[in-house]
């Protein structure tokens, strides 16, 4: 990675100056709803700083009669001693608690104070390269490069570890349901019955079951497990990617494993997905046809096991690898051509059924319909666009995402189309296509659209289309070609600012918890449940993980309704799973129900539909039966005792989609 000091700066200066003006928007719309904001000094001040960053920035990109003697001034190419090398160091250090700084007490939290953080960050990540360079002597762009991974990849670490906590109550709303659907697999020992497995994402509980091999780890463990899961799959995810590039160069190689580490967080692109992934980088090979052959069928069995718009992305990804090392010419004739890439496709998705077919026979569940609940619920298209469920929108988001890609494939085949064929580029192209439009369909799906997620497919596939381009190793149609564009320094500082962006912007405080007052609910929670488990069932929609961990023992476990799996019937509209949720309500089958305070009040903020469809099929029904006879004093639980008289207009008509 080599450039001249003056295009370094002025780059650096640009991206910079685009900062600024998204940091003076960002804070103007803030403030002009409270004019007396405006006439404090610490705003008025940072406003200030904002706008001579800026218009300095812009003095010095646009200024064309500035000497190159004035850049190289800034080249600290004189070897630094112990000591400099000791301060570079301390350089690279310092800026982590001056950002953590910025971060909680001065900016301030969440979205409305992005693009001030990134300012900040911006210059920081300055003075930490060129603590970088006096340290280890290399250039000012592969120093930058390797301080903006470093602050991308402690800022991810740390928010992937902030859910490891003691706290025996669910972290979020279904944050600890995982660990129970994970437990499933192993139910008979832990339970004492066989329980049906997940209808949903079945590898990804495999993945979580494997801590449940040891007996009586606390819940703290698993959530560790999952950290482990994440990292670690996610960092031999990009492992494997770019040990399949064969790069020469030590310092381009982790760099790019450092930026597809990061890549892979911003949907995120979940762990058991990166599995399908993970096999065909390392299995297929064009020149081993039979070797590929078994890579397509375990990776295509175990996306069809795992999640229904998986289904072709092995097959899809094989192909692309196909169009990408294999040139038209070795083949000479499209039926030829085209023979083997189509052969793994069939054979990939045929596979991916057998594998949901293999899942849904081993999964204990009598519910078929259960398993195609996505596939009836309602699209919600305004979230492809900013809105309290998603501040950014899926299609600015996913644009923001892809927009450096997409430079820089431009920017390596231009004018070096001829150097593939027109079948090659079509099939590219159609690949993309399919997996963007699939992506955006399935983002519109009730209950999603508040992340990049279900644009993971897609991520997944353009990151390895441009990084073949990148690192120069497509294919091209005859040796006389000439090789694709080398990407120059501007591009590869925005394809590393946009994930390590997402990294930072969501970095929060720790999370605490009040053992003494934890301990108080749970014993308050143990002792109501215990007591009306003697006179009959016990129902735990939610906190389903006290049961799993022995937190509350002695409690047979019911495997119906918990509330992940209520909420996607409800949202599918799955009449015959809710109408006999509405029986077990009417006929008083359980003898309590463990659920959070339920709110009948009109939905607001985020996710504003999925609110009012639990309101309405869940929460209604669940109080016309049922009444809260304790809440925990600090945790919001409720249990839920039978009513003497229901309401008379039960059950609640049932929503169609």
């Amino acid at each position: 990675m080599t450039t001249n000091i003056k295009t370094f700066f002025k780059t650096y200066l640009a991206i910079g100056a685009g900062i600024c003006v998204l940091a003076i928007y960002q804070t103007q719309q803030q403030t002009q709803a409270i004019f007396k904001i405006r006439t404090r000094y610490k705003w008025v001040l940072l406003m200030a700083v904002f706008v001579i960053n800026a218009a300095a920035g812009l003095y010095l990109i646009l200024r064309r009669n500035v000497p190159d003697s004035f850049w190289e001034r800034f080249d600290l190419k004189k070897r630094s001693s112990l000591l400099g090398k000791i301060s570079g160091l301390f350089l690279i250090v310092l800026s982590f608690p001056i950002l953590w700084y910025a971060r909680s007490d001065f900016f301030g939290n969440g979205g409305e104070a992005f693009f001030r953080l990134m300012w900040l960050f911006w210059w920081l990540a300055l003075g930490q390269a060129a603590g970088f360079k006096l340290a280890t002597g290399f250039s000012w762009p592969l120093s930058f490069a390797f301080v903006l991974l470093i602050v991308g990849i402690v800022s991810q670490t740390y928010i992937t570890f902030l859910p490891v906590t003691s706290y025996p109550f669910s972290v979020g709303w279904s944050e600890a349901s995982r660990f129970y659907y994970g437990s499933l697999p192993f139910s008979k020992s832990i339970y004492g019955v066989s329980l049906p497995l997940s209808v949903w994402h079945g590898t990804r509980y495999f993945l979580l079951a494997i801590p449940f091999l040891i007996h009586g780890l606390p819940l703290w463990a698993d959530r560790l497990w999952q950290v482990l899961l994440w990292l670690g799959i996610t960092s031999l995810t990009s492992w494997v990617f770019v040990r399949r590039l064969k790069l020469q160069e030590w310092t381009t190689a982790l760099i790019l494993c450092g930026w597809f580490f990061l890549y892979l967080f911003q949907g995120a692109v979940y762990y058991h997905l990166q599995i399908c992934v993970i096999i065909i980088l390392v299995g297929v090979s064009t020149r081993h046809p039979w070797r590929s052959l078994i890579a397509i069928v375990a990776s295509s069995f175990w996306a069809g096991m795992s999640r229904l718009n998986w289904f072709p992305v092995p097959a899809i990804l094989v192909i692309t690898l196909f169009l990408l090392e294999e040139p038209f010419s070795r083949f000479g004739q499209v039926r030829r051509y085209i023979f083997t890439p189509v052969l793994w496709g069939v054979v990939g998705l045929v596979t991916a059924l057998l594998g949901e077919a293999f899942y849904i026979a081993i999964s204990g569940n009598t519910d078929l319909h259960a398993f195609g609940s996505s596939l009836t619920s309602p699209l919600l298209w305004y979230r492809w666009f900013p809105s309290d469920t998603n501040p950014i929108g899926i299609i600015p988001g996913t644009l923001i995402v892809s927009m450096p890609l997409f430079i820089l494939i431009y920017l390596s085949i231009r004018n070096h189309l001829d150097n593939l064929h027109p079948l090659r580029w079509i099939g590219l192209a159609v690949m993309v296509f399919v997996l963007l439009a699939g992506g955006l369909v399935v983002s519109t799906k009730i209950g999603g659209g508040g992340d990049l997620h279900n644009m993971d497919a897609y991520m997944v596939l353009l990151a390895l289309i441009a990084i073949y381009f990148f690192c120069q190793r497509v294919e091209v149609e005859t040796t006389t070609s000439t090789q694709f564009e080398l990407v120059t320094w501007p591009i590869v500082a925005l394809m590393l600012v946009v994930p390590i962006g997402f990294s930072i912007s969501r970095v929060v405080p720790p999370f605490t918890y009040n053992k003494v007052n934890a301990a108080a609910d749970l014993s308050v929670l143990r002792q109501t449940v215990q007591s009306y488990s003697k006179s009959g069932e016990v129902l735990f929609i939610y906190q389903r993980q006290l049961l799993t961990f022995g937190l509350i023992p002695n409690v047979p476990v019911v495997p119906e309704d918990e509330v992940v799996s209520l909420m996607e019937m409800a949202i599918s509209g799955n009449k015959p799973y809710l109408n006999k949720f509405y029986g077990d309500l009417a006929n008083h089958r359980f003898a309590a129900i463990v659920a959070n305070r339920q709110n009948l009040g009109v939905a607001t903020g985020d996710f504003i539909e999925e609110s009012n469809v639990w309101t309405n099929l869940v929460a209604q029904p669940l109080l016309c039966q049922y009444k809260p006879v304790i809440t925990t004093t600090f945790s919001n639980i409720q249990v839920f005792i039978p009513r003497d008289r229901p309401c008379p207009d039960f059950p609640p008509p049932l929503a169609t989609h």
